[in-house]
């Protein structure tokens, strides 16, 4: 892979966490204590300056109080930045779909995303706005696409025109989002030669497998096979 001298590792799941080749650390979707493929030594991430939040199921934000604590910047769409503001999560700032703002070590732009919406209260669900992924542009120029929860669609198409990415980090487990197949046109329609895998493997029902993704995009794209606490 090349990250232009930035790193990422990941943590397990759905959760990421980005080293900026200019020293900063941003850390996407915090689910780290309750989360089962996240390795003991990396459940407390150490300073954070940016934190991204895709959408407010719990198994993307459900440490935010501890992966948060010290950013400066909590980034979520806007219905998810107000309950987090609300439970007292510190330098929320809430943003919505096609909006560009700095942060950090980053330029991020909301984008959209095909999943569902929602954060745990009391037994029940609260309406949380909905689901996003995030275009990170990098301080050297590195541009990702972090999809979050999301099956493949046209906006991707938009988003390898507009934005150009580098690399994709996408959902491939199945059932709750995109498997393998449909991934490939993920791949496909953003035109990107460079692929991280998430949301597979934490549970039996996620069975999509970077293996299958690579099979099928062919060996003009690298898919990475990243295990829970690897690096690239």
């Amino acid at each position: 892979m090349n990250l232009n001298g930035n790193r990422v590792t990941w943590l397990g799941h759905g959760t990421w966490l980005w080293e900026t080749s200019d020293g900063k650390r941003i850390l996407v979707d915090p689910w780290l204590d309750g989360n089962p493929s996240c390795p003991e030594h990396l459940k407390k991430p150490g300073r954070v300056d940016t934190v991204l939040v895709t959408h407010g199921h719990g198994d993307h934000v459900g440490d935010i109080a501890a992966g948060a604590a010290g950013a400066e910047a909590v980034v979520a769409i806007f219905e998810t930045a107000t309950l987090l503001g609300g439970q007292g999560v510190e330098n929320v700032i809430g943003m919505n779909k096609g909006g560009t703002i700095t942060v950090p070590g980053a330029t991020v732009t909301m984008v959209n995303a095909v999943h569902s919406g929602g954060m745990s209260h009391e037994g029940g669900f609260l309406e949380a706005g909905d689901p996003a992924g995030f275009v990170i542009r990098f301080a050297d120029g590195l541009c990702v696409y972090q999809a979050g929860d999301t099956d493949v669609m046209m906006d991707m198409q938009l988003i390898g025109e507009i934005d150009r990415p580098d690399v994709a980090v996408l959902p491939i487990g199945d059932v709750y989002t995109m498997g393998p197949s449909r991934a490939a046109h993920a791949v496909r329609l953003l035109g990107v030669k460079q692929v991280f895998c998430g949301h597979w493997g934490t549970f039996p029902v996620l069975v999509g497998r970077p293996a299958e993704l690579q099979e099928l995009v062919g060996p003009g794209v690298e898919v990475a096979n990243l295990q829970p606490g690897e690096s690239a």
